[in-house]
């Protein structure tokens, strides 16, 4: 299991929904909107330039969801029971080993999404539109 740390001293931990943490790994600058695909390099890159800092993993809306135009006060208007995000974010929690609300080092995101199999990886995110467009899907089908 990741193990979950205390955040730091004076900064509050971005809030990452599970599935982010595949999405940031492939991600090459496209979005469902511009401000959102501004806003995911922005998180990204701010989680790549600070190994110290952390992040709180949840399922639900996040830091990255904000800028999105599917999000309607923290609701996904995606989110259907053909397409369950959040259901998808749980089974990525479970797959990764780690509790909702966990609080880990922005350091460790690389690693950790490196750790789920070739098989997973394509049950998770074999039907995402953004398939196509993802490095580290494309990755880890090789």
């Amino acid at each position: 299991m990741v193990e979950d740390v205390k955040k730091g001293v004076g900064s509050e931990p971005i809030r990452i929904r599970a599935h982010h943490i595949l999405c940031m790994q492939g991600f090459q600058g496209l979005g469902y909107s511009k401000e959102f695909a501004e806003n995911m390099a922005r998180i990204k890159d701010q989680i790549s330039q600070n190994p110290s800092s952390f992040i709180k993993v949840i399922i639900g809306a996040d830091s990255i969801c904000e800028c999105c135009p599917h999000n309607f006060k923290g609701i996904c208007s995606m989110e259907s029971p053909s397409n369950n995000i959040r259901a998808m974010d749980s089974i990525i929690l479970e797959n990764l080993d780690i509790e909702e609300g966990s609080v880990i080092s922005s350091a460790s995101i690389p690693s950790i999404a490196m750790n789920l199999s070739r098989k997973t990886v394509k049950e998770l995110c074999g039907s995402c539109s953004w398939r196509n467009d993802c490095l580290y899907f494309q990755e880890k089908m090789l």
